[in-house]
Formats: structure tokens, sequence, C-alpha cells
């Protein structure tokens, strides 16, 4: 999963950029006539584009085509596209522009719903050089496959390649490609920290590895763990849209997993038989696993580590489930913080086995001594 997202709450200072008002129906020079959608589109860079993609899959996550059924506003989530070209499709200077895009519809449910994203936008500002969103009217029918232009294929490490379901890819023999529809975007590969833990994956995978992933998000470090020759994966996750995301990227690989995406009525019990390599399963750290993990792989923030080694949250305490002279893979943490997860690593026992960096991103390697 990519890092979550803890918002900062404090309100504006006189320096601080003004909160966003009260939400309503956007300027009627941009109102959408009959068949439209508003679109609300975010230039940023790799590292936020993540994070406002988790915003908008948070408020605007719902299936697009269950919610119009049901006369709903919107849902659908976060759209990213990525392109070498500005609006006028002249060259970006070299460096890749991401968007990052929602729709919405009309009406009372869609206003409160631009009003959320909006005030999580200027929150998110405090963090990042976000500006405010571009909005615009656009036809249902022409939104439904034009961006898909801008999402290409993305290669991560020495052998695995991310690629959109709808492009093609001439691979190299030891390819290992790993189909995602962005639409159901959680994790797209553009953070650093979910590029980090893919690479240690394929570092240190071995065939027949039992492997856990914690905070699984869209499940792609669960998907590459099992191409990469993992015998078995748990993905866990708290969030129950991450639950059917995982299973349906799954499915887009053609990887057996439980419970069966026909299963997931209400979200209850979410937890499969096991039988299939890949199990998903909404809950934290588990806590029938104990020692029953070759190697532990975790994309969350480094607060939230820390508290997950200490089991702060109810949990089974995060080195329990690894095996002994097991790998952990700990990643989402700024390099600033690295410090909070190698306190909490080392108070539970394990031993520093290397650190990867990407800009201000770190992974944190830990060994079971036994």
């Amino acid at each position: 999963m990519q890092p979550a997202l803890f918002l900062p709450m404090s309100q504006p200072t006189s320096s601080s950029k003004p909160l966003p008002p009260a939400g309503g129906l956007p300027p009627s020079d941009n109102l959408p006539a009959e068949g439209e959608l508003l679109e609300l589109a975010v230039e940023c860079d790799a590292e936020a584009a993540e994070a406002v993609s988790e915003l908008f899959n948070r408020y605007n996550g719902g299936g697009y085509e269950e919610e119009n059924e049901a006369g709903e506003a919107g849902g659908g989530g976060a759209v990213i596209e990525a392109t070498g070209f500005d609006d006028e499709r002249q060259e970006y200077g070299g460096a890749q522009r991401i968007l990052v895009k929602t729709y919405l519809k009309p009406g009372a449910r869609g206003a409160e719903t631009r009003r959320l994203i909006e005030e999580g936008l200027w929150r998110l500002s405090l963090l990042y050089p976000i500006p405010e969103p571009k909005v615009r009217p656009v036809r249902e029918e022409d939104w439904a496959n034009a961006w898909k232009q801008f999402y290409k294929p993305i290669r991560i490490g020495r052998r695995v390649v991310l690629k959109p379901t709808w492009e093609s890819w001439q691979a190299r023999d030891d390819d290992l490609v790993i189909h995602l529809d962005p639409g159901m975007a959680f994790g797209t590969g553009m953070h650093p920290t979910t590029r980090l833990c893919i690479a240690a994956l394929e570092q240190h995978v071995q065939p027949g590895d039992a492997v856990l992933d914690v905070g699984t998000g869209s499940g792609v470090l669960a998907i590459c763990a099992l191409r990469l020759g993992a015998a078995r994966v748990l993905a866990t996750d708290i969030d129950p849209l991450a639950v059917r995301v995982a299973l349906e990227n799954a499915a887009l690989n053609g990887i057996a997993a439980t419970p069966a995406l026909d299963a997931l009525e209400g979200e209850e019990q979410l937890a499969g038989s096991g039988e299939a390599p890949l199990e998903v399963r909404k809950q934290s750290v588990p806590p029938d696993g104990a020692g029953a993990f070759q190697v532990i792989v975790a994309n969350i923030l480094a607060e939230v580590l820390a508290k997950l080694f200490d089991g702060a949250y109810g949990n089974t305490p995060l080195a329990a489930p690894l095996a002994p002279g097991g790998l952990m893979i700990l990643s989402g943490i700024l390099a600033d913080r690295a410090y909070l997860v190698d306190d909490a690593a080392q108070r539970h026992g394990l031993t520093p086995a290397g650190r990867l960096q990407e800009n201000d991103w770190v992974a944190l390697l830990y060994r079971h001594p036994g």
C-alpha cells in the first residue's frame, strides 16, 4: 500500500493558505450539462500523486458503475495521467507531467464530495507543492477512454514491469509483467516507496517463501512476490476497498486468490481458505501466523510502523509473524523519520540488514536473528 495519509488538522495562520470555501455547485461557466461529468484535475510530481490519489479514492472511491446505477454521484476514484507533453502538446522540459483526476456528477452529493476533496487538497498543500485543482465539464463517453493514452508501462528494478491492461509491451525473456488498472489506483508504482519495496523483494524473495504483505493496498507487492517465486502470500489491509482492489488485480494477473470476489458480500469475514497462493484479509497483522513468514513487507508511514511493532492498535506485534532468519522490508518512511522504525525494530529483537533510498524516502531491511 502507498503510505497512509495523516493530514494536519490545524487551522491556517495568517501566513497559511485560507481554507477553501464551503462546497456548493461550481461556478456557472463550469456547470456540467446533461450527460456531462465534472473533472477535478491536480498537476503534481510523482511523490504527491500517490497522496492525491489516496485523497480522491477516500472521498470518491466507490465503484463508478455501481454508484451511478444507484443514482449516486461520481465514484471511480483516482485516475493518473503521466505524459511528456503540456496542454499544448509541447514537450514538457524533459520531465514527466503527472495529472491526478477524479470525476463527479452535479448535485448535492457531488457538491459535498467536491468540498471534502478541496479541503483535503488544501491540507495536503501544507505538505506538498500542490496547486488548486482545475475544474472542467467533460462528456461521460469521452471520459471513459480518453485518459488511457497517458498511462504507460513502468519498469521497476531489473525485471518487474507494471503495465496497464490495455497497453502492449514487448517483454524481455526474464521480464515479470504485472497488469494493473489505474482506475483502481492505490499503489501505481510511481511512489518511491513502492519502487524501493519491489527492488528489495526482487533481491530477497526466494522460491517457496511465504510472504506477508501488511497494508497491501492495490496488492501490487503481493503480486510481485508471487511472480518472484513465493509459494504463498497473505495480504492484509484494514480498508475493505483495498481488499477488493487487491483481489481484482490478482484476477487481472491470473493469480488464484481467496476469498472469491463474488464472496465479498457486506465485507464481513474476509479470511479465505488459504488453499490459493494468494489470500487477502481485512485485518492488520494476522494473529494466527506466528513465525510463519520468511518475508514480511509493509509500506506504511514510519509512525504507524513503529506503533505496529508495539501492538499499539490492539494488533499482533509486527515482528511476531517473521520466521527465524526471515527478512522484514519496511518502507513508506521519510529519511528523517527512519529512527522511529529503527528503534522499534531493534527493540523487538531484529537486526539491521540493509537500507535503500530514493530521494527523501527509504526502505529499511531487518533480519530475524534466529
